[in-house]
């Protein structure tokens, strides 16, 4: 992604007004509204920039590991996947023949499954997907948007159960 794509997200927006207002309630309700509404706009102001400066610098070690994979993306969504740790915070990815697992933290947690490795998929109430690798190795990936993961990995092929 490029730096203009974090720039302009309407979150970023909606995040930096948040944080203006809550700081400029708080320095107006013990100092004055005009010292208040002036700490809320540089604060909204600042962190207009901050914010989208963060997630980038964040994310671009992981954008450099994307341009190694086989292109082209069906899917590349940010997800939560169990891994032998507990829960991280990641990428999904899924080209024509395989599905990647990319962590963003607690560790440098890379998975790469090819179609002979997943066994089945299934979806469970639309916020979840389990990959099965075996009968006793699964890897379950939350996010928002499984009913829409699961829909594009049946169009593809993978053996999609539910």
């Amino acid at each position: 992604m490029k730096f203009s794509d974090y720039y302009l997200a309407p979150g970023v927006r909606k995040l930096s007004l948040f944080y203006g207002a809550a700081l400029g309630l708080l320095v107006g309700f013990f100092v004055g509204w005009q010292i208040g509404v002036l700490a809320g706009a540089g604060t909204a102001l600042v962190c207009s920039f901050a914010i989208p400066i963060s997630a980038y610098l964040q994310d671009r070690p992981y954008e450099k590991i994307k341009q190694t994979l086989a292109r082209p993306f069906l899917i590349d969504e940010r997800v939560y996947f169990t891994v032998k740790d507990g829960t991280v915070k990641g990428f999904f990815i899924l080209t024509p023949e395989s599905i990647v697992l990319l962590s963003l933290d607690r560790g440098n947690h890379r998975l790469e499954l090819s179609r002979v490795d997943v066994r089945c998929i299934t979806c469970e109430d639309g916020v979840a997907v389990s990959v099965f690798l075996n009968e006793k190795q699964f890897v379950r990936v939350i996010s928002g948007g499984s009913e829409e993961i699961c829909e594009i990995l049946r169009e593809n092929g993978w053996n999609v159960n539910g």
